[in-house]
């Protein structure tokens, strides 16, 4: 493994821009009971369906998340974290469930016409000491304002993410 303890200036900047371009992470209510991922709701519900099903799970409205929550301490695996998409006139929505990272680290940041989402997390127990992460990009289709990208974290590990659309001309 190679030591890179010094860095050039190119490497320096490269740092600098993905620090300018983190996002605010705004905090909010729970997911299912906040007003503001309401319009969102039912598409992540269906995500955690498609997921419950691929497992056997049995779903009831009312566990739907400490189902879902069983399978992820089950198997944390990308495919079984809930990620729903939508779109309206105005933006672009992504839902990710971070619950697993929300005591750890989560950033979201614009990236080369990109929003790049990253958690990780450290743990011990006992002697052992682990870590876990992810990361994830998306790229929305059409004209976005990456200026304009924003957001938003329920209490319980919801991340919102909305990319506001550029108006094509009529």
């Amino acid at each position: 493994m190679e030591n890179k303890n010094s860095t050039t200036l190119s490497e320096q900047k490269t740092e600098s821009s993905k620090e300018d371009s983190l996002l605010p992470i705004v905090d909010k209510g729970l997911f299912f009971h906040d007003s503001y991922f309401e319009d969102i709701r039912k598409h992540f519900e269906t995500a955690i369906d498609q997921i419950l099903d691929a497992w056997g799970e049995a779903t009831s409205v009312s566990d739907l998340m400490s189902s879902y929550r069983r399978v992820r301490e089950r198997n944390l695996q990308q495919e079984n974290q809930v990620m729903a998409f939508s779109e309206d006139d105005q933006n672009h929505k992504v839902v990710l469930d971070v619950h697993d990272f929300k005591s750890g680290d989560v950033k979201v940041r614009v990236e080369d016409n990109q929003v790049v989402v990253e958690g990780r997390v450290e743990k011990e127990e006992d002697e052992f000491k682990y870590m876990k992460s992810f990361c994830r990009r998306f790229n929305f289709p059409g004209k976005v304002a990456m200026e304009g990208v924003t957001s938003a974290m329920s209490s319980d590990g919801v991340l919102t993410i909305t990319a506001p659309k550029i108006p094509q001309a009529a």
